[in-house]
């Protein structure tokens, strides 16, 4: 962790969570979404949005972390990523500001997570304590520790979820 790391914060519910700047490509705020033909998957996978002439498969990350939709709020964000030849949407409820933090910043406030937590929380890559202490400002959140995701490995554990879960009710 050499320079300076990038996150893009994102809301779910009232939590704030993280992913790696880079990955993010665009944030749009209510897109026209084509819905699925499946049956049973709404509540996760709301439907296709396109997005440079290719359509892309929006993830519900409130219904996938928290069993209840993003979509519900009028805050809604849709994180457009893209990562080596993989691309996606995740809907989250609100996309807050970039955080930049230096490697001495990282090496004091960086928490590893231990291997062995169940999909899709398996995704979490460490947690940034947050704080002014730190340098690091959330939105009313004061000290809570941010979750700071891997995004494919997030999107394909909640993909995952959607197909072991495909015609069930997920709620």
């Amino acid at each position: 962790m050499n320079g300076i790391s990038s996150w893009l914060q994102f809301r779910l519910g009232d939590q704030t969570h993280a992913l790696e700047a880079a990955a993010v490509r665009q944030i749009v705020r209510a897109p026209r979404l084509m819905p699925l033909p499946l049956t049973g998957t709404q509540l996760c996978s709301p439907g296709l949005m396109a997005w440079q002439g290719r359509p892309l498969l929006v993830l519900d990350l409130g219904a996938c972390l928290l069993h209840r939709p993003s979509l519900a709020g009028d805050d809604a964000r849709f994180l457009v990523w893209t990562q080596a030849q993989q691309a996606g949407v995740l809907a989250v409820d609100d996309a807050g500001p970039l955080l930049r933090l230096s490697a001495t910043t990282l090496t004091r406030h960086w928490a590893a997570v231990q291997p062995g937590l169940p999909p899709p929380w398996n995704a979490i890559r460490g947690l940034l304590h947050a704080g002014e202490s730190a340098g690091i400002q959330t939105a009313g959140l004061g000290g809570a520790p941010i979750a700071v995701f891997d995004v494919a490995a997030l999107w394909q554990a909640c993909w995952n979820r959607l197909q072991t879960h495909s015609g069930e009710d997920i709620r």
